[in-house]
């Protein structure tokens, strides 16, 4: 990603507006007017907010229906360097740390909710795994994993059953091995 991007998708994540913005894309096309409502907004204030994430390459037109334009998420995953690697480090510590905030409020939402029927706990995953890997690996890791997000966030069901689902990934080198004494049990 060109540092241009970047400073640009970093600069549309500063904003909490614009990332509950996303959030509720994920859920599906949107119109400034459906956003203004569920953000008790207008559609002004949105559709600034909109143009801005357009310009990161964020979001991008999906339909127009008579006058209204439907948003939708531009690619299936925002990304961004590492903070020591960022052309502008104190942006990328503020989106990670509003992203964070904003996964462990969705998670403690999900946990909340009784209107979901048991097939749906079923179906849902909470996993953490480690692995030693090589910088090498891990790129390949990221790419794997970012082609089966492709594969799977390009879909939109037509089945009155389906929901939006948030996926989440947090990939990162762990501290350095442990050293074990042999002598210690």
């Amino acid at each position: 990603m060109a540092d241009n991007q970047e400073i640009a998708v970093l600069r549309a994540l500063g904003s909490p507006v614009r990332q509950h913005i996303l959030d509720l894309l994920g859920r599906g096309p949107a119109t400034s007017a459906m956003l203004a409502r569920a953000l008790a907004s207008n559609t002004g204030v949105m559709s600034y907010h909109l143009r801005e994430l357009g310009k990161a390459g964020l979001i991008e037109p999906d339909a127009q229906r008579g006058r209204a334009l439907y948003w939708r998420l531009a690619r299936a995953d925002v990304r961004f360097h590492d903070p020591q690697l960022s052309p502008d480090p104190v942006a990328a510590e503020g989106a990670i740390d509003q992203r964070l905030a904003r996964f462990n409020a969705s998670v403690a939402h999900y946990r909340r909710r009784g209107d979901l029927e048991t097939t749906w706990r079923e179906a849902a995953l909470f996993s953490e795994s480690a692995a030693v890997l090589t910088p090498a690996e891990l790129t390949a890791f990221g790419r794997q994993y970012l082609d089966l997000l492709r594969r799977w966030a390009g879909q939109s069901s037509s089945d009155p059953s389906a929901r939006p689902v948030r996926l989440a990934l947090f990939a990162y080198p762990e501290a350095d091995p442990l050293e074990f004494d042999e002598r210690q049990p």
